[in-house]
């Protein structure tokens, strides 16, 4: 979040909150379906004006004990307090996060809903999950078979 922050500033882009949960989505989409997994491993939840990605939305809303601080706001618009730890992110989450800002920031608020209302924000009750947005973002029936591996892994765990 706090990259995309980041880079919406430097561009001089309103970094309100719709539009950098917005990108988020669309970013960890095409990380999923490109490399098998999301970026933010965050759960994301149908809500009137397209998919929100939980803990972050939280975070963006200073109500993370851990996060407070990182994230100010002012209004809608959100402002990052401190710089990304850029040795969190690999380049091809780098890559995403910037394919998203490119792709999309230009577009408004009713654009951003539209285009998020989706396969996986229709057909999903409460949580969407990452196996709907892989078919969504077109993930062919490899990597979707590779998602689903992976989401059954990171459930195991051991005693």
């Amino acid at each position: 979040m706090l990259y995309i922050i980041g880079i919406l500033q430097d561009r001089g882009i309103d970094s309100d909150i719709h539009k950098v949960m917005k990108l988020m989505y669309f970013a960890d989409r095409e990380h999923l379906v490109t490399y098998g997994f999301p970026i933010t491993g965050d759960t994301y939840l149908k809500l009137q004006y397209g998919p929100v990605p939980s803990f972050s939305n939280y975070v963006a809303n200073d109500e993370i004990t851990d996060f407070k601080g990182i994230i100010s706001r002012s209004g809608k618009i959100l402002n990052k307090n401190v710089e990304p730890d850029l040795d969190d992110l690999s380049e091809s989450e780098i890559e995403c996060l910037e394919n998203s800002v490119k792709t999309f920031s230009s577009y408004n608020f009713t654009e951003l809903t539209d285009i998020s209302h989706d396969f996986a924000y229709n057909t999903s009750e409460w949580d969407i999950s990452y196996e709907k947005i892989a078919e969504e973002g077109g993930a062919n029936e490899d990597m979707k078979a590779f998602i689903k591996a992976q989401l059954l892994n990171d459930n195991i765990t051991f005693c």
